[in-house]
């Protein structure tokens, strides 16, 4: 499980250190996305399951004697997040504001998910960064006052306090925790194209779906689920033909689902046969060299990375 834990040998030893923090910030997957409609603020209307993977970012952050956070970005896809305007600033602009929390930290982010992918990486990394500011300046907020908070920055970012796989419904702050299921085995492939999810959203010109319910849904097996579509994966297509090639390349090699997360462009393959898993890892790395792959594990609580 994901989790905050304190060191007593922080990294920054020539720092004056009072508070030192480090958490693992998990990807997640959408096992289906259904977009019923559009609201009338604008956001989209959805039912989806969101289960957490064991691919993750990691997050440090130490509070210092400065005026201002010192951001470091590293990691894969560090080069895709701007270290002096990014959504963790922005967090923590809301916080002195709101609860008079000095700014002076330090924030070291290694970023192994990619990003604009549809696996919700930066979303679960501004989750975790208010989980480190409530620690931090020991705020004792509670779980759904976080929520709260973190629905102003973002649709995603209230389902990764749950730390298990939820149903996810109206823009996102909709959260039921889903039941048990047995592990599953996934090839993630993402063609390091990034999507952006406003663009997708516009593409669907009103194809919306109708409405399951939460009740339904959870009488429903993991493979039924899995069985239903993502609404964003044809609009997404339309906007790079890529995925069609990735998602026929994971069926051939024997995935028994192959799909795309969220608005993409990140796809992944449910094999349960690990013979054909590791078969599609090793072609794709042989015909797609400079895609990024990952064999995650996708389980029903938060697995430690």
């Amino acid at each position: 499980m994901a989790e905050i834990r304190d060191e007593k040998s922080p990294p920054f030893d020539k720092l004056r250190v009072t508070s030192f923090q480090r958490i693992f910030c998990p990807a997640k997957i959408n096992l289906f996305l259904r977009i019923l409609g559009k609201r009338s603020d604008g956001f989209h209307e959805l039912e989806s399951l969101f289960v957490l993977t064991d691919l993750a970012d990691e997050l440090e952050a130490v509070l210092i004697p400065h005026p201002l956070p010192l951001t470091t970005i590293s990691g894969e896809f560090g080069e895709f997040v701007d270290s002096g305007k990014n959504l963790m600033t922005k967090i923590l602009d809301f916080f002195a504001a709101e609860f008079g929390v000095a700014n002076g930290l330090q924030i070291k982010l290694t970023k192994n998910v990619p990003v604009g992918a549809g696996l919700g990486g930066g979303s679960s990394d501004a989750a975790c960064f208010i989980k480190v500011l409530n620690k931090i300046f020991a705020l004792n907020l509670d779980k759904e006052s976080l929520q709260k908070i973190a629905l102003r920055f973002g649709s995603d970012i209230p389902f990764f306090f749950e730390e298990r796989a939820c149903l996810v419904g109206g823009r996102g702050e909709v959260i039921e925790n889903f039941s048990d299921f047995a592990p599953l085995k996934t090839l993630l492939i993402y063609p390091k194209i990034g999507l952006s999810t406003k663009e997708i959203y516009q593409k669907l010109a009103g194809n919306f779906s109708p409405r399951i319910g939460f009740e339904q849904l959870k009488k429903m097996s993991i493979f039924d689920l899995l069985s239903l579509p993502n609404d964003l994966e044809k609009p997404a297509i339309s906007a790079l033909a890529l995925i069609q090639e990735i998602l026929s390349e994971l069926r051939n090699f024997g995935a028994d689902f192959a799909k795309m997360s969220g608005s993409g462009s990140a796809c992944f393959g449910v094999f349960f046969d690990e013979k054909e898993l590791v078969a599609a890892e090793k072609f794709f790395a042989e015909k797609f060299p400079n895609f990024f792959r990952c064999v995650v594990t996708l389980t029903p609580s938060a697995l430690s990375v």
